[in-house]
């Protein structure tokens, strides 16, 4: 939803006759769904489809990213990226993943991050925000913002909340499939509608392990601290649960299980010789003092928030939305898949 609805609401502006459906898992709930859809639909994750499919639809689809964490071995790992009539390249470090994996794929254009327009372009009221948060509103606000993983590890990111558990100011806000969660270690859940992006503003350090909460507020120039941790989800070393409709080779994937280093090179990008390092990096026990390090020296880490942000998100100019309806649009209209830069 993160990527698709501000996409939606773009296509309503253009005056297209456009709807964000929800897809069952039972396919004979999806069978009225099915008689009304195009012969061409936007998806950003891949279960949607298949359940689709299992229900008797088999048209044509266009895939848009649904995060910014170029590191995990998942992005671009299954056929159904590869099949995609039109693929949206969140930022260049995907599309060099992609050439990567699959040098032959010619589907890909850069888009952006539609989540990130309201992001760049709407404000928050700082002072009201913190007052309803009950935050002291003379010391600097702390973001940690784990990614996913807390069913399947005891040592993901969202089970080192107690390291945080004396630092003033602290906001938690876990990735949606942790809300479960979320009680245990006092975190907030912020609303549908809005996301984390509020609290991505509101932060002036924010903290996650490879969440592409990292990438967004590098965007925004916020200092950023990088948890090292004994494994991440989707990352390698390891092993993926999902064996089939693979498209990369298991002697490629068995290679990178193996060059995978966690102590030396945490943040290496699957697939690429490429590290994805954007701000201070230490282990959760140290998260305190390390806090303190970046709350002194705020620009230390600026270059590589800059690299990283425009690496991450094509243009970044709050017009991801636009520029792919427009993408989109020409697409329908001729068949052509045309590179859009800037916008008026």
């Amino acid at each position: 939803m993160s990527s698709l609805y501000p996409l939606y609401k773009m296509a309503l502006s253009q005056g297209w006759d456009s709807n964000l459906y929800k897809v069952k898992k039972q396919s004979f709930l999806n069978r009225k769904l099915v008689k009304s859809l195009s012969n061409l639909i936007v998806i950003a994750y891949d279960q949607p489809l298949y359940r689709l499919r299992k229900s008797g639809w088999d048209s044509k689809y266009i895939y848009i990213e649904h995060g910014l964490g170029a590191i995990k071995y998942y992005t671009y790992k299954y056929n159904f990226f590869h099949e995609a009539e039109l693929l949206f390249y969140p930022g260049p470090v995907f599309q060099r993943k992609m050439e990567a994996i699959n040098p032959q794929f010619k589907n890909g254009l850069l888009g952006g991050y539609p989540k990130l327009d309201d992001l760049i372009n709407n404000k928050i009221g700082r002072q009201k925000m913190m007052e309803n948060l009950k935050l002291d509103l003379d010391k600097p606000i702390v973001l940690f913002a784990p990614s996913w993983g807390g069913k399947y590890s005891k040592q993901s990111g969202i089970w080192n909340a107690d390291y945080f558990k004396n630092i003033p100011n602290l906001i938690i806000v876990p990735h949606s499939q942790d809300y479960r969660y979320a009680k245990k270690v006092n975190a907030t859940i912020p609303s549908e509608n809005e996301g984390i992006n509020p609290y991505i503003q509101l932060a002036d350090v924010v903290i996650s392990d490879v969440s592409s909460v990292l990438a967004e507020a590098a965007i925004l120039d916020k200092p950023v601290v990088q948890l090292k941790l004994p494994t991440y989800p989707g990352c390698f070393p390891e092993k993926d649960r999902r064996k089939n409709n693979v498209f990369v080779s298991d002697d490629i994937i068995q290679m990178e299980e193996k060059k995978a280093d966690l102590n030396k090179r945490p943040f290496k990008i699957a697939y690429l010789d490429e590290d994805w390092i954007m701000g201070e990096i230490t282990q959760p026990e140290n998260i305190k003092q390390t806090i303190e390090t970046v709350l002194a020296n705020p620009g230390k880490f600026r270059k590589e928030r800059q690299y990283w942000g425009e690496q991450s998100c094509y243009k970044c100019d709050g017009k991801s939305s636009l520029r792919i309806v427009k993408m989109i649009e020409h697409f329908q209209q001729t068949g052509e898949r045309k590179q859009i830069g800037d916008l008026d």
